[in-house]
């Protein structure tokens, strides 16, 4: 932690070394869970402040549960990279690691990137591959589908700039 960020989550947590209880919420509703806490919550480890966590909904969590992959052995992989051809081999990677170690690999994107992302997921995942997109978690809007990428390339989905949630896991799945 550099030295501004240090004073930064000294100024956060001063009520705390006070006496006084505070609360970290965050966007999904689950801090340092592909949201912004972990400087935070760490800088109270190290004042030996008590953490408490509660639960709340995580669109990351909330996705996982639902997709109908591997939920025992899975890995939170934030964004991929931005670059093309880097995004392009990280895709490739995950796809091996996740038929080597039977894992599920979740990702998100910002939502103006999610269809060049989508489209590139069908392009490039083995026909095998299963593939979870989650779209608005948690609003009346939901929209949860998990199919192989075959089907997906069947059944060409045009995802609008949502809130995504993208997983995918490759054969064999064996729970």
């Amino acid at each position: 932690m550099n030295e501004k960020d240090s004073i930064a989550t000294s100024m956060q947590i001063e009520p705390c070394i006070d006496g006084e209880n505070i609360g970290l919420l965050t966007d999904s509703g689950c801090p340092n869970i592909a949201d912004p806490g972990a400087k935070l919550i760490l800088h109270a480890h190290e004042n030996n402040i008590n953490v408490i966590p509660l639960v709340g909904p995580s669109s990351v969590l909330l996705a996982m549960m639902s997709s109908g992959l591997n939920g025992n052995n899975f890995s939170f992989n934030g964004y991929l990279p931005i670059d093309n051809n880097e995004r392009s081999k990280k895709i490739k990677k995950l796809e091996i690691h996740s038929k080597n170690y039977n894992q599920s690999q979740i990702f998100i994107e910002t939502p103006y990137r999610n269809q060049s992302l989508l489209d590139e997921l069908i392009k490039i995942l083995n026909n095998n591959t299963f593939l979870c997109v989650a779209k608005n978690i948690g609003s009346k809007n939901q929209n949860i589908k998990t199919m192989r990428i075959k089907d997906w390339k069947s059944n060409k989905r045009v995802i609008e700039k949502e809130p995504t949630i993208f997983i995918f896991q490759s054969e064999p799945i064996i729970f």
